[in-house]
């Protein structure tokens, strides 16, 4: 992802953009932290929401790239969010979330009005089994 990052902001900021790659290619790491990146570089303000499907993947995730930025989850820029747990401060600004706590967003400002991104990420995956049949 690193190296098609200029190209990937510019569809990033289109109303709607689909990004393919292959597993561990970034998609749900450094993506979101290019957002946060060009933010920082034009002074501008963001705010971030990537969904994952599972409560597991959010933790997980939120937790890794809180690392690779040198904080902790839920006491700086990254945070996550999923049903009956939340770690995330005034200065939160990248949240990783479960659908569900997104549409519960939604139901409670059905325009988002301060989020600047929404990432739907792994949907090839969702509505699949835990375990196959």
């Amino acid at each position: 992802m690193a190296q098609a990052r200029d190209e990937l902001l510019a569809a990033l900021s289109e109303p709607a953009c689909i990004v393919e790659g292959e597993t561990g290619s970034g998609k749900t790491t450094q993506v979101p932290q290019f957002l946060l990146e060009e933010a920082c570089e034009r002074a501008t303000p963001v705010n971030v929401i990537v969904t994952q499907p599972r409560r597991i993947s959010a933790i997980g995730v939120a937790d890794r790239v809180a690392a690779e930025r040198g904080e902790r989850a839920g006491n700086g820029a990254v945070g996550y969010a999923v049903r009956g747990e939340s770690r995330q401060c005034a200065e939160t600004c990248l949240l990783f979330c479960t659908t569900g706590v997104l549409l519960r967003m939604l139901e409670e400002d059905p325009h988002l009005a301060t989020v600047t991104h929404v990432l739907v990420d792994e949907v090839s995956k969702r509505g699949l089994p835990l375990t196959p049949p």
